[in-house]
């Protein structure tokens, strides 16, 4: 284990873990700024406490906005539920960058010996830091109202990546130095269980480093650090399928709906790290569905909120490459600092204002898409006239006094009014009911049209579930009643459920009315979680 050892504490050299069209179709790109954003932590030179920062992109230009110093060579990062914080784990000077993603203002929290990989609870309280240093091997637990180190917890030889489940019942601990998963209880702060992780080939070692969690908590999936080794490991039985695939891989990602899997290659360790290729994966069998070319060491890989995108970090380029979900071209090149890793989930939740105007601008695009006599609207007046209440409905929800005003006088993006919010929620209620009045007439048989419709519709939704979740954490924050805060969470809980239910449903009357119960739950928690703040 001499060389893993080496990889992995601060005197490291090579670390690098983290992972018939419509005519008028490209009007209906996203138009407006700052809806959703990109961490990515910038290792810089080891040792030389140059260089580390985290680059702040904004995916509406893909261009960096802001550039954060943080601790000495950042690897993991976690984007807290709200999208309000980020958490960077700094291998080098042993300790946690937080990160206030509307000031860039940061704070430190020390963590355990050589911290890698960091993950956040799903209701927002606990962050949690895996210290791969090969003597002390714990996993540091910090309070999310604080921001203190609540407890250390020993999970396993080089504990190095985590996931969450999540309903929030346990962490996944990948131990790199003994090849397995531990199953941390969040309650008890105990190891329940461990997985232990073997290779597909006799000669290939075992060193599990990238891990992810399905969005239904069904399936962990693991992918060997030296070797071609993909795991897809049931949470219920704890067996698993393996596949060979590549050659090694320091990143991962699943997309939204847990169905693709994207799998950087780095073709060995050497340095500096090289490889040019990411394997896209059938989240359910593993089986190859392609790969994509042109990657200058990739390391990492998150997925855009919305599924749309893939973005990954390049060692050597020092960029973050993004393409396509749907096409697999490669749509832009974004320079970033020294090193990027982003090593975990570097993509934040999104901007609920910014998300709601996109939606607004979208939806009148299209709007005026029918109206002119796009291809395949049987009826353009018909479909006009449900899609015209609902872009009023959604303007009503952007207007200024709808909004929280920040200490600087300027509109707050992040939160609706307190005595206005919930109007902005019944406004969405009606925009969204609209859309889907002008999809069920049944006048569009345009395939491009309904899609960016429904797409629309979970734009609203997101933007809608950030809306409680940052309530929410305005209560942690706030350390007033933890009872008041677990009511909250569990409303937001079952607007999760019903969000994912309406998007299962076929039907589009229930489709419709689940939607729009999704957004009264949202409704429910964010009202909740606020009257807990003076």
């Amino acid at each position: 284990m001499e060389t893993p050892t080496r990889q992995f504490n601060p005197a490291k050299t090579s670390s690098f873990l983290i992972l018939g069209a419509l005519a008028l179709v490209a009007l209906l790109a996203p138009v407006a700024l700052g809806q959703d954003y990109a961490y990515v932590t910038n290792s810089g030179n080891t040792g030389d406490g140059l260089n580390d920062t985290v680059s702040v992109i904004d995916l509406a230009t893909n261009t960096v906005v802001a550039t954060v110093p943080v601790g000495g060579y950042p690897q993991g990062v976690a984007v807290n539920p709200a999208g309000t914080a980020v958490y960077t784990a700094n291998s080098d000077t042993n300790d946690v960058t937080v990160i206030d993603t509307a000031t860039y203002k940061t704070a430190t929290i020390p963590a355990g010996a050589s911290p890698v990989g960091a993950v956040i609870s799903p209701d927002g309280t606990r962050i949690y830091v895996a210290n791969c240093n090969d003597a002390v091997n714990t996993v540091t637990v910090i309070d999310r109202a604080t921001n203190t180190v609540i407890d250390k917890i020993l999970c396993g030889s080089g504990s190095i990546a985590l996931a969450a489940h999540p309903d929030g019942s346990v962490i996944f601990v990948v131990n790199i130095f003994e090849s397995t998963v531990a199953i941390l209880s969040t309650e008890t702060h105990k190891v329940v269980d461990k997985i232990v992780l073997k290779p597909v080939g006799a000669d290939e070692q075992s060193l599990p480093v990238p891990i992810v969690v399905h969005p239904d908590g069904t399936f962990i999936y693991v992918a060997n650090r030296l070797g071609p080794t993909v795991w897809a490991i049931n949470t219920a039985t704890h067996e698993y399928i393996a596949r060979s695939l590549g050659h090694s891989h320091c990143g991962l990602a699943l997309n939204p709906a847990g169905t693709v899997l994207y799998v950087p290659d780095l073709d060995g360790m050497p340095w500096p790290p090289v490889g040019t290729t990411v394997d896209v994966i059938d989240a359910r069998t593993l089986e190859r569905i392609t790969t994509l070319q042109g990657f200058t060491g990739p390391l990492d890989v998150s997925v855009h909120p919305d599924g749309s995108r893939i973005y990954v970090t390049n060692a050597v380029g020092n960029t973050v490459s993004v393409f396509d979900a749907a096409t697999y071209a490669l749509t832009a090149t974004i320079p970033v600092g020294t090193l990027p890793e982003g090593f975990g989930e570097f993509i934040g939740p999104g901007v609920p204002l910014p998300l709601k105007r996109n939606a607004l601008a979208r939806l009148t695009t299209v709007n005026k898409t029918i109206i002119a006599g796009a291809a395949g609207v049987n009826s353009p007046q018909k479909v006009s006239e449900p899609l015209g209440g609902a872009l009023m409905a959604g303007s009503a929800v952007i207007q200024p006094g709808m909004w929280a005003v920040g200490l600087d006088g300027k509109v707050d993006p992040r939160r609706v009014h307190r005595t206005q919010g919930g109007a902005v929620f019944l406004s969405e209620q009606t925009m969204v009911k609209g859309v889907f009045d002008a999809i069920r007439l049944g006048w569009i048989v345009n395939t491009e049209i309904n899609t960016e419709l429904l797409a629309i519709v979970d734009e609203v939704i997101r933007a809608d579930r950030v809306l409680a979740a940052v309530a929410i954490d305005d209560a942690i924050v706030a350390k007033v009643n933890a009872t008041g805060i677990k009511n909250a969470q569990q409303m937001l809980k079952q607007a999760d459920d019903l969000a994912k239910q309406a998007a299962a449903w076929q039907q589009l009357e229930k489709k419709s009315s689940v939607f729009c119960d999704a957004i009264g739950a949202y409704r429910n928690a964010w009202d909740t979680a606020r009257k807990l703040v003076p």
